[in-house]
């Protein structure tokens, strides 16, 4: 199971390689921006959140 916290301008992804790399697809493939452009789209609060 793959922890992920998010922050402004940081994502952190904790968890077995191969979930990170799928996330990671996950993200990539849904969505044609930057990872700071996506960390913008998907602000999060001050504090971490997990999803």
């Amino acid at each position: 199971m793959v922890k992920t916290y998010m922050t402004e301008n940081r994502l952190r992804l904790v968890g077995r390689a191969w979930e990170i790399r799928a996330v990671l697809r996950t993200i990539a493939s849904n969505s044609n921006a930057t990872l700071s452009q996506f960390l913008s789209a998907n602000n999060a609060p001050a504090e971490d959140r997990t999803a």
